[in-house]
């Protein structure tokens, strides 16, 4: 009983230095594919298999996206412009026109969307800048006047 408990202990402590040994790998690993995606725009994806005696022997899988998502959708939209015409059918050609069309329009509503809020926004910082000059026709006068000069009005009443 004694030589199975003590294999039991040693095959428990192989297993946990397998364990750490993998998490330390795994550390290595995380962070080098992170740092690639970074350096050079690209998505990557790292697999890690856990040792079967370990944690039951799955993967781990980390997925790590090196371009942002305006890229991905300017990256698809121009995918879907550049296809080959020349080697399409007729079906195909005017599938493809839809699509271009739709994306057309997506476009259109974006830059029309942008056009208001800068219209709104230029409208509302002349309203803020029109109320902050404003002043009433005596303080008009007055700041017209310049010198302590005393201004006289007229009043004529009908």
């Amino acid at each position: 009983m004694a030589a199975t408990g003590g294999a039991a202990d040693a095959s428990l402590k192989q297993e946990e230095a397998l364990a750490a040994a993998f998490e330390e790998k795994h550390a290595e690993l995380v962070a080098e594919a992170r740092g690639v995606a970074r350096e050079f725009g690209v998505d990557v994806r790292a697999v890690a298999f856990r040792p079967v005696g370990g944690g039951g022997g799955g993967a781990v899988v980390h997925e790590f996206q090196g371009i942002p998502p305006a890229a991905r959708v300017v990256r698809t939209i121009r995918r879907a412009v550049a296809k080959d015409v020349s080697a399409m059918g007729m079906e195909e050609v005017a599938q493809h026109e839809r699509q271009l069309l739709a994306l057309r329009n997506i476009v259109v509503r974006e830059l029309q969307a942008r056009k208001k809020a800068t219209a709104a926004k230029k409208a509302m910082d002349v309203a803020i800048d029109g109320a902050a000059t404003k002043r009433a026709p005596e303080q008009q006068e007055e700041v017209a006047g310049g010198g302590g000069e005393s201004k006289v009005r007229k009043i004529i009443i009908d």
